[in-house]
C-alpha cells in the first residue's frame, strides 16, 4: 500500500471527504500494483491546500523514498473556487495558466490526469 492521505474534516476544505476519496482512487488507479515497489503516487491535505505527489526510490539508498511534487489544488472559500498550481524548475508553485481555477475539485483533477500540456507528468 502506498501512502494516501487521510482526513475526514478540513476547516476551510471543500467537500473534504470527497476530496479525500477522490484522490485517494486517483492514486489507486494511477499506479499498476506490479511496478508499486518502483513508483508510487500520494497526497497529502493540510488546510485549504492539497498536495499530489510522486515518490520513487532513491538512487543511493532505495529504501529512502524521495517525493516530488506533481500539483497543488488550493481552495479559496471566499470565492468558493479550487485553484491549481503547478511546480516549476525553479520549484516554485505557479498558476497554472491552463485552467486556474474552477467551482468543482473534479474538473481541475481531470486536467491534472489528462495533462495537455505536460507540465505536470511529463
Amino acid at each position: 500500500m502506498f501512502p494516501v492521505g487521510c482526513v475526514t474534516y478540513v476547516p476551510g476544505l471543500h467537500h473534504p471527504v470527497d476530496v479525500n476519496r477522490r484522490l485517494g482512487a486517483f492514486c489507486e488507479a494511477r499506479v499498476p500494483p506490479s511496478v508499486r515497489s518502483k513508483v508510487r503516487v500520494g497526497f497529502r491535505i493540510k488546510g485549504p491546500e492539497v498536495v499530489l505527489f510522486e515518490e520513487r526510490p532513491g538512487f543511493q539508498s532505495p529504501h529512502d523514498w524521495r517525493e516530488m511534487a506533481i500539483a497543488k489544488f488550493r481552495y479559496v472559500g471566499t470565492q468558493r473556487l479550487w485553484r491549481l498550481y503547478c511546480q516549476h524548475r525553479d520549484l516554485r508553485w505557479h498558476s497554472y495558466e491552463a485552467l486556474p481555477a474552477a467551482s468543482s475539485f473534479k474538473k481541475l483533477l481531470d486536467e491534472v490526469t489528462a495533462d495537455p500540456t505536460g507540465i505536470f507528468w511529463g
